[in-house]
């Protein structure tokens, strides 16, 4: 009886041991964060076992359709060379918090070997904590000017711990499509959030652009997605057109403005296929998933061994023409004759959140 008993003890106290163990060995999660994260695990217990590279960390600004479809090309790529990852995708509320808070945890704990980041605002935050802590590398994707951003030195030798793809949004190749599709405009309106410098700088652009066709720029600036049904109604009373410019609060509510458009009948330009699906005219939009796929080939080479520092940003020119024939047809406008070989054509696909029959 003395022997089981002790048997029992001895048995008691392992299970102790383990489960003790078995609590210490959690503490690799993002414990103590407090953020709304969704997790995609892809990395087996053999990956986890074998190299250290697969572990990999997706912070993404907000959830819209843009960046949604960049996290997926970087998905992609990561799934075709093996590597696990996780994906955290912020509130738009506290995301500046939130990618702060995260990328401050990996750096101080070492949880991961490397960062990648989707959206300006969310580079703007992460880049310069890895910079100054010198640990994770960081690809970004989807960051509208790098070097005025100050996530990178230069294009060539970003010189710092960053490097990812960009997009070189082309204001005079969007303006003179406005102005083909409508010859005789002279006012243009414009709405973009005033806490977001990358587009600050792009509407630095787009009034030298347009002063140069003689096209007068109406910009009003908002600081919430609440501002802008009104200020949408009373821009768009004003002008002949409006344009999105690549602003992140602006694009996620694009839905305000083509509800404003629609019952303004004031034709409304995009920068990306999901905005002129919404009811946008027309837009040259990038390939967002293909960005995302070029960004997650570089993480894959930085985890093979080579330094971001020295590898070339990748700058995305390349842009399609979509247009929105049903949305033509609503304003008897036509597609331009020298933009009907290249024009994309797509239909309407969205329903009105808030009109519903009212005006």
């Amino acid at each position: 009886m003395i022997k089981i008993a002790k048997l029992k003890v001895t048995v008691a106290f392992l299970l102790i041991v383990s489960i003790i163990f078995s609590g210490c060995s959690m503490q690799l999660s993002f414990e103590d964060s407090d953020t709304d994260t969704e997790i995609e695990q892809t990395d087996t217990e053999d990956e986890n076992k074998s190299a250290r590279q697969s572990r990999v960390s997706i912070i993404q600004y907000i959830d819209y359709s843009s960046l949604n479809e960049c996290c997926e090309g970087i998905k992609s790529s990561l799934d075709s060379a093996g590597i696990g990852y996780d994906v955290t995708v912020c509130n738009y509320e506290t995301a500046t918090e939130e990618c702060e808070k995260l990328a401050r945890n990996i750096e101080i704990n070492g949880l991961r070997d490397l960062i990648v980041v989707i959206g300006t605002p969310c580079a703007e935050t992460v880049c310069p904590i890895v910079n100054t802590a010198g640990k994770t590398p960081v690809v970004f994707c989807a960051v509208t000017d790098p070097v005025g951003a100050g996530i990178v030195k230069n294009l060539k030798t970003p010189e710092l711990k960053c490097t990812g793809t960009a997009t070189a949004f082309n204001i005079k190749e969007q303006l003179n499509m406005i102005n083909t599709f409508q010859p005789y405009i002279t006012r243009l309106g414009v709405i973009y959030t005033s806490s977001e410098q990358n587009t600050k700088e792009q509407l630095k652009s787009l009034k030298k652009a347009a002063k140069e066709l003689n096209i007068t720029v109406f910009d009003v600036e908002v600081q919430s997605p609440s501002e802008l049904t009104p200020k949408a109604k009373e821009l768009m009373r004003k002008v002949e057109a409006v344009v999105i410019l690549p602003d992140n609060m602006v694009s996620k509510n694009s839905w305000n403005l083509t509800e404003r458009s629609i019952v303004e009948k004031v034709p409304l330009y995009g920068v990306n296929i999901s905005q002129v699906e919404e009811g946008c005219v027309a837009g040259y939009c990038y390939d967002f998933k293909a960005l995302g796929e070029k960004a997650g080939e570089q993480a894959v080479e930085i985890l093979h061994g080579d330094n971001p520092s020295e590898m070339p940003v990748i700058m995305e020119r390349e842009c399609t023409l979509y247009v929105n024939k049903d949305r033509l047809k609503e304003l008897d406008m036509e597609i331009p004759e020298e933009y009907k070989p290249i024009a994309h054509e797509v239909t309407t696909k969205y329903e009105s959140k808030s009109l519903n029959g009212k005006q």
